[in-house]
């Protein structure tokens, strides 16, 4: 198989809290055996709660033509009804992420969030997506330089906070700086992060993602057939982000 070259706060609209973005975050490194729950035939329409707090600060800063962040993950993440808001659909086999999804909030790792994003009307739904997306990468987000929050909020969403961190480590070690591939944003690797130039950084942390999700697949053949989008999601991803 050739591989491409890649030179805290509740939500109004949808009450979930920081403890439902803590679950979702612990259930990210729950074995696969779990068997995945199970979404409710029907779901009640989630009422807005009466009080609204202000999520986590977006990055301040984002690149030109890129959608408003995480608007941009949701986009790349979702699919759309006939109406151009935002569906929620079945899992393919092998996908891992359970059975449904509505704009990659699936009901195995974020059970409580698709529960109540898919709840909501069809229009609402990719506002409440972006807030839920917002508040679950912060406690890996919010510790980066600047240029690194955008890439890394879309890489920590689509392949959780530990992955994501383990790819930054890894292209930190391809860039000379010597840290363990552990998962967890230490000082050793917040410091050689600080070391290394962003867009290197990005680049070496894409290409470490693509060829672990290469050994995921000559592993597991069902994964296969998800190589072709992720190799677009990377180059998208690059291209806004990372300077190309």
């Amino acid at each position: 198989m050739a591989k491409f070259d890649i030179s805290g706060s509740a939500s109004r609209q949808t009450g979930l809290t920081q403890q439902d973005r803590n679950n979702a975050i612990r259930m990210e490194f729950e074995p696969y055996s779990k068997p995945p729950q199970q979404p409710p035939e029907q779901t009640a329409r989630i009422e807005p709660m009466s009080e609204y707090v202000k999520p986590p600060t977006a990055p301040a800063q984002q690149p030109s033509g890129a959608l408003p962040l995480p608007l941009q993950t949701v986009e790349w993440e979702g699919r759309k009804d006939k109406q151009g808001n935002l569906a929620v659909y079945k899992l393919p086999t092998g996908d891992m992420g359970g059975n449904f999804e509505v704009a990659g909030i699936n009901d195995r790792y974020h059970p409580e969030a698709f529960k109540a994003i898919s709840s909501l009307p069809a229009q609402e739904r990719a506002k409440a997506a972006a807030e839920y997306i917002q508040g679950y990468t912060a406690p890996l987000v919010e510790r980066l330089p600047q240029p690194l929050q955008p890439f890394t909020q879309d890489l920590a969403f689509n392949r959780g906070l530990g992955g994501a961190t383990k790819y930054i480590q890894q292209g930190l070690n391809a860039l000379g700086q010597k840290v363990a591939v552990d998962g967890g944003m230490g000082p050793k690797t917040l410091q050689a992060i600080n070391q290394v130039e962003p867009r290197s950084l990005m680049r070496e942390a894409s290409k470490a993602q693509l060829d672990d999700e290469y050994r995921r697949a000559s592993e597991n053949p069902e994964r296969k057939k998800f190589i072709a989008g992720l190799e677009s999601r990377i180059r998208n991803r690059l291209a806004i982000f990372g300077g190309g």
